[in-house]
């Protein structure tokens, strides 16, 4: 069988065809490219996947199969290698860093408070506590932190005091500092920001009315750099087949997903997941463990560079065998 197709998907390493005419995945098969230059390189490659009509519907996208390179003719290779160096000059955008969590600092006397807080901050911040100002000051000098948290009432040095001592250090410019009291009066209010005090709370609270106050200094802005190439719900696209799919296209970006009201963000870097923010989990495996199990929900895909160590350790296929073993021994239980 000839299949006639065109694709705009091309990697050192396979080719997306773009058609509805699908092979069995495994069979292989020799394929003709002709490239913009007027060279034409034929390359011996296997049906890797295949995105039918539904599957590329949910995600804005045409149906057609994949496949991997498997020739290692050197002439042909040759020419693919040249034709894809010249575009990546071209279209990389600039390298973009994985972004840190924002470090908060908490500062209470209340060892109660300060364990509630921290673990309700832990998804979206990188938390720090201190059970007073004295503390709270010399963690600053040591390493400021993003965002201060502080409570008015402290031992040795109170809130007041540590945020008239920040106040006068240059350094400390660029961290927001949010008080914390009981008393909500106007003028507890003005003496706060007169000592430049971001924002005011007022205990008691809720922890989403504190991740909200803090997301709002926390500076998680896009970066430039990205660009919004996929975007569809997981109820039609399955976060696995989701992931294989980056996967086998070798993205670089960033993947987020809304689930109700968790948000997890998966950093690929050559279609390998490299670092996974947001959902529970002690380490970036569990993480990614628990957000296979979402059903439901949104997702947006930014295309950009990303530059950091593999904190997962699991390839796209072996963390989909390990999620399945995790879920068969759980109903096994």
């Amino acid at each position: 069988m000839r299949v006639d197709a065109v694709t705009e998907d091309l990697s050192r390493h396979g080719v997306f065809v773009r058609t509805t005419e699908f092979l069995p995945v495994g069979d292989i098969v020799e394929l003709t490219i002709w490239l913009p230059s007027g060279d034409v390189v034929t390359v011996i490659s296997r049906v890797a996947h295949i995105l039918s009509d539904s599957a590329a519907r949910a995600v804005g996208r045409r149906a057609g199969m994949g496949f991997e390179f498997l020739e290692r003719d050197p002439e042909q290779r040759e020419k693919l290698r040249q034709l894809l160096e010249d575009l990546i000059d071209e279209l990389t955008p600039p390298p973009f860093e994985v972004p840190r969590q924002p470090r908060v600092l908490i500062v209470d006397d209340s060892p109660r408070l300060l364990d509630r807080l921290a673990s309700a901050l832990h998804r979206d911040f990188a938390v720090q506590i201190a059970s007073s100002g004295g503390e709270a000051y010399a963690m600053c000098v040591r390493d400021p932190p993003d965002i201060l948290l502080a409570s008015d009432q402290l031992a040795v040095m109170d809130g007041w005091s540590l945020m008239a001592a920040l106040a006068v250090r240059p350094q400390f410019g660029e961290m927001q500092c949010i008080l914390m009291s009981e008393d909500a009066s106007d003028m507890t209010r003005l003496r706060a920001y007169r000592l430049g005090v971001s924002d005011f709370l007022q205990k008691p609270f809720t922890d989403d009315e504190l991740r909200l106050r803090l997301r709002r200094y926390a500076g998680q802005g896009r970066p430039a750099a990205q660009r919004v190439v996929l975007r569809g719900n997981i109820a039609e696209l399955a976060v696995g087949t989701l992931l294989s799919l980056l996967e086998f296209e070798k993205k670089s970006g960033i993947l987020a997903i809304l689930n109700d009201t968790e948000l997890a963000r998966l950093f690929f870097a050559d279609g390998r997941i490299v670092r996974v923010d947001g959902p529970a989990g002690a380490t970036a495996r569990e993480r990614l463990m628990y957000v296979l199990d979402w059903e439901s929900g949104a997702f947006e895909f930014s295309s950009c560079e990303v530059v950091g160590s593999d904190e997962v350790g699991l390839g796209t296929q072996q963390a989909l065998l390990e999620h399945a073993r995790l879920r068969d021994e759980g109903k096994r239980r």
